[in-house]
């Protein structure tokens, strides 16, 4: 296929993980690139915009991207003198705090045409480069699905009331908009859900979704809103998987056909639901194993048949036009 079905813009970079007790392994990483890799290995062709050098770490970075089948447009910028770095530290329980060594200068971002365009992270908020993602937001097309996910990262050193103006901003030309419980914390301290997602919707977001660990996610429209149960797991470490659960919802979505559904803000809760009920199966997956590796879609087909066979509650099962594909299958040029 000529061109993607998602355009993904943001840092592509080398997690150094430092594990409870001291052992470091080093795996590729990045909010957005992990996001294009987990379309791609569900069958959702996605191209990523991001700044690799010319290094041995660079070199790592494009063979998992390009193994995983992320196309990697050029942006007509020079290429970095370093490919850049977050050094993830693990605590006792899974968890991740990061500190980065970025450069993020992608130079005026051209967007091709896409039935999505997603961005996020960090991306989002150094500059010189978030000016330009504003920008390449401001000029999608019209008939294109604006993605947003801010993943905040408070050590990055950007202070907390300029992530929310940017964040904001953000919000202002996207339809889709997903956080965290700690992005919504951060950037909302003491704020419900609901009173986050009242804003949201009134800069124009369409979709708002809040992920909750082990408490699942919240739903909301300008409509309705609800909450979702999570999704058994088993916790290895919490890194990559909100970038899972991303990937999954937009999967989920361009499968179901439902990205113009989105962008027109027309939404059924139970068509919602079971999108969110798919990420969450992408994320459960993505925690039970070490370090940011979401699923392939004959694994995410799997879960779905497993959290069936455990008696999973009926409004969590798909329609027929449901989001995760038989075994083996893929999306089609003509589907997409």
């Amino acid at each position: 296929m000529s061109r993607p079905a998602v355009h993904v813009i943001g840092e592509a970079l080398i997690d150094v993980v430092v594990r409870a007790d001291g052992v470091e392994r080093v795996r590729p990483g990045g909010s957005p690139a992990n996001v294009a890799v987990g379309l791609a290995r569900l069958g959702v062709p996605a191209d990523l915009l991001c700044r690799i050098g010319a290094d041995a770490y660079g070199d790592l970075l494009r063979a998992h991207l390009e193994q995983a089948g992320v196309g990697l447009p050029d942006s007509g910028s020079p290429a970095p003198a370093r490919t850049s770095t977050a050094v993830a530290t693990l605590g006792a329980d899974g968890s991740a705090s990061y500190r980065f060594d970025i450069d993020w200068d992608p130079g005026t971002i051209a967007v091709p045409t896409a039935r999505i365009l997603h961005t996020g992270s960090l991306a989002t908020v150094l500059e010189p480069g978030a000016t330009a993602v504003a920008n390449a937001l401001s000029a999608a097309d019209p008939a294109t699905l604006v993605s947003v996910d801010p993943n905040v990262r408070p050590t990055v050193g950007v202070p907390q009331v300029e992530v929310r103006s940017r964040t904001e901003r953000l919000a202002g030309r996207a339809h889709l908009l997903k956080m965290s419980d700690e992005d919504l914390d951060w950037l909302y301290p003491g704020a419900a859900p609901e009173e986050v997602a009242a804003r949201m919707h009134e800069l124009g977001v369409r979709l708002f979704v809040v992920t909750l660990g082990a408490q699942g996610c919240f739903l909301s429209t300008s409509e309705w809103s609800c909450r979702i149960p999570a999704e058994a797991a088993t916790l290895v470490d919490t890194i990559g998987a909100g970038d899972a659960f991303m990937s999954g919802l937009l999967y989920a979505v361009i499968a179901d056909d439902g990205d113009q559904t989105v962008r027109t803000g027309v939404l059924q809760r139970e068509q919602v639901e079971n999108w969110a009920h798919t990420a969450q199966r992408s994320a459960a997956l993505t925690l039970g194993r070490d370090g940011a590796e979401p699923p392939l879609l004959a694994e995410l087909h799997a879960r779905e048949l497993v959290s069936q066979s455990a008696g999973e509650a009926v409004n969590s099962r798909r329609p027929s036009s449901r989001p995760v594909r038989p075994e083996g299958s893929s999306l089609t040029g003509a589907e997409l």
